[in-house]
């Protein structure tokens, strides 16, 4: 097995024990997004309109304590919203091809072997990212 194929089976592992155990009780689910991404990606939802997104594979061929850090994408579950010019230093645009659709995702990194403080980081940054969205009156909901 190589390093990324085994930082990547540790990544899930923590991952899957974070939704089974922490976001399940507050209200999260897993749910499909991104068709044909499930290989490198975990996502969630608690049904507001964003989702949080566990990217698995993104530099995970690095040695040492890779598996310990995560990417995490939220990304606002309509495709193609006008998204304010004062929101881009928030929000990249993600192009999903076999969709042809964009989608708008805010994206940070999170030590996920700190388990609560990784799910507080991480629900910090949902919360903001709604009230940026709301102030700005940025429809995200489906």
């Amino acid at each position: 097995m190589s390093i990324r194929e085994l930082n990547i089976k540790r990544r899930r592992a923590l991952i899957e024990y974070l939704v089974r155990n922490d976001f399940k009780d507050k209200g999260f689910r897993p749910v499909d997004f991104l068709e044909g991404t499930s290989e490198e990606r975990i996502n969630i939802s608690d049904g507001c309109g964003l989702i949080i997104s566990f990217d698995l594979s993104t530099a995970a061929d690095y040695k040492q304590d890779a598996y310990t850090w995560c990417y995490v994408d939220i990304f606002i579950s309509k495709h193609n919203v006008e998204m304010p010019d004062e929101l881009k230093r928030y929000f990249s645009r993600y192009v999903y091809t076999r969709g042809r659709r964009i989608y708008w995702r805010h994206r940070f990194l999170v030590r996920i072997v700190d388990m609560d403080l990784a799910v507080e980081h991480i629900l910090n940054e949902k919360r903001n990212l709604e009230e940026l969205l709301k102030k700005h009156g940025v429809n995200y909901s489906r």
